[in-house]
């Protein structure tokens, strides 16, 4: 079990995805600052943010709770990067690869919504 959340892969990568999603919104039109910009780096940073907080959590349940919220916000970034290609802001090249960059994530938070799902219930009393 690593020491501190910055240890963990999705951590890792959930940051990488929000640090690209900044510079590749840089590009977006300046109207859009208080819109889509904004609202696609707080959604990717919260990815992030609560793999983190998820870390911190005591119990499993809770822990696990995180974890859920986050691939929760990781499927509002992938929306998100769909609208920005649909309306011009991204080309199809640059969403697949933002979208790959999303897969992986995903893969690691079911894995660690998964772990904390049998560690949960292997300490559950039994009836």
């Amino acid at each position: 079990m690593p020491h501190d959340f910055t240890q963990f892969d999705a951590w890792k990568k959930a940051m990488d995805l929000s640090v690209k999603i900044h510079a590749v919104t840089e590009k977006f039109p300046k109207r859009e600052i208080y819109g889509i910009t904004s609202q696609l780096r707080k959604a990717a940073v919260s990815v992030a943010a609560n793999i983190a907080e998820g870390f911190g959590r005591f119990t499993y349940p809770d822990k696990m709770h995180k974890y859920v919220q986050a691939r929760g916000e990781l499927i509002e970034v992938m929306t998100e990067l769909h609208y920005s290609h649909r309306v011009s802001y991204l080309s199809v090249d640059l969403l697949k690869d933002l979208l790959r960059d999303c897969t992986d994530v995903h893969m690691l938070l079911n894995a660690l919504i998964k772990k904390m799902g049998i560690l949960g219930k292997s300490l559950s009393p039994k009836s």
